[in-house]
């Protein structure tokens, strides 16, 4: 782990779970960044950097994750969500824009339906589990092809972070990421959403971007033009651009795909 400039760590124990809270930055906005399954908040890093410049970012590192311990049982994205909320909670963090990446997506959207008012807005960077793919062989398929549509540096925290992780941790969490039906979450949720993706992205295609944007109308969907599935690492600036802008059904801006 890199320790950003300025930046403080805190570790928690909630619900006899461990979780570490990286902060960064100052001002009057508030971001909460909920990382993917198998890795920690470093590849957040760059835009955590970006986002500071706007306000307080909230970098989390969830059970069992980022050379966390692991709980005695699988947790899943509904315990994941209010363990991120009570963590929230006891230092007093929040209303906040809710950043998630692939699997943190869907444990934003929980915490989101849990907790409405603890969130101003969701943004959902690389949203599993698309729909049309939910099994292990296919997703690990997936996972492969982006590994080589990455840039190397996001591999080796991506590779390091597994190896921390554990097959073990990885596989018992890994059903409740690809069974999560995401849509019928988002379609419940009360606060504007928007989703980026990667425009190389093999594990979120456009067309499931799409149709979580229909679950919920008014949803905003944008497209980092040359990126991956971590598209946030290599380019920090559009998408902390974008996760500034007004979206979602009580937002500004339109519904599209922006390339």
């Amino acid at each position: 782990m890199v320790k950003i400039p300025g930046e403080t760590a805190q570790l928690l124990t909630v619900e006899g779970c461990r979780l570490r809270v990286r902060t960064v930055g100052s001002g009057p906005e508030v971001f909460v960044l909920v990382h993917g399954i198998g890795v920690s908040g470093r590849y957040f890093e760059p835009l955590a950097i970006e986002l500071a410049r706007h306000g307080r970012v909230h970098l989390i590192d969830l059970p069992g994750y980022g050379g966390l311990p692991k709980p005695d049982r699988p947790l899943d994205l509904v315990e994941h969500a209010r363990l991120v909320h009570c963590a929230m909670t006891e230092l007093a963090i929040g209303p906040a824009l809710l950043v998630g990446h692939s699997m943190g997506c869907q444990v934003i959207a929980e915490l989101a339906l849990l907790h409405p008012e603890s969130c101003t807005g969701l943004v959902l960077l690389g949203p599993t589990t698309n729909r049309r793919e939910r099994n292990v062989w296919k997703q690990g398929w997936r996972l492969v092809q982006d590994f080589f549509r990455e840039p190397l540096a996001v591999d080796a925290i991506v590779v390091t972070d597994y190896l921390r992780c554990g097959p073990r941790w990885y596989l018992a969490q890994l059903p409740a990421m690809i069974y999560q039906k995401l849509e019928d979450r988002v379609a419940r949720v009360r606060v504007p959403v928007r989703i980026i993706r990667g425009s190389r992205d093999p594990i979120v295609p456009l067309y499931w971007c799409r149709e979580l944007a229909d679950a919920l109308p008014g949803t905003t969907v944008d497209s980092i033009d040359g990126e991956g599935h971590v598209m946030m690492f290599r380019s920090p600036k559009p998408v902390a651009e974008l996760c500034l802008a007004p979206a979602g059904p009580r937002g500004d801006a339109a519904v599209g795909d922006r390339p």
